[in-house]
């Protein structure tokens, strides 16, 4: 299972575009963003029905990288490396966001706690519905649950 860690930032650190270059996109990055510019697509919101809210995007986000890690693990065991840093990448950017809300150092930590947890019983239940495929009732219930709510 992916275990929170220190996020890792991207190559280059902080003050890596100060030397002319553009620091390169690592490939959790990479899936991230995608997972991300996916999760943002209006047809979720406007066609299938979810919450064009806080929480309806996070559980949007959180499907699409659930399913990203899902992917990685069933395509070669050896990735949880990769896994690890697109969930590294997650987190970190979901405290980006809580500090662009407005959320104050004092309260993030005790929110991020919170999102962990939601996280991991969320990807729990998709582990479990994942692997009851091709029988599709229990994915479909779990998405009408979470994200559709």
């Amino acid at each position: 299972m992916i275990s929170p860690g220190a996020a890792k930032t991207r190559q280059g650190g902080i003050l890596g575009g100060l030397r002319g270059k553009k620091p390169a996109a690592s490939a959790p990055r990479a899936l991230h963003d995608g997972a991300v510019a996916r999760s943002r697509q209006a047809a979720l919101y406007e066609r299938m029905g979810a919450p064009d809210t806080v929480e309806g995007r996070f559980e949007v986000l959180t499907l699409h990288v659930i399913l990203l890690i899902d992917r990685l693990g069933r395509s070669d065991p050896a990735e949880a490396s990769a896994r690890q840093e697109l969930f590294d990448v997650y987190l970190a950017d979901l405290d980006g966001a809580l500090r662009e809300m407005g959320v104050g150092d004092l309260a993030v930590g005790k929110r991020m706690r919170k999102l962990g947890e939601a996280f991991y019983g969320r990807a729990a239940s998709y582990e479990a519905a994942l692997a009851a495929l091709p029988e599709v009732a229990p994915l479909e219930a779990l998405i009408a649950r979470t994200v559709l709510d």
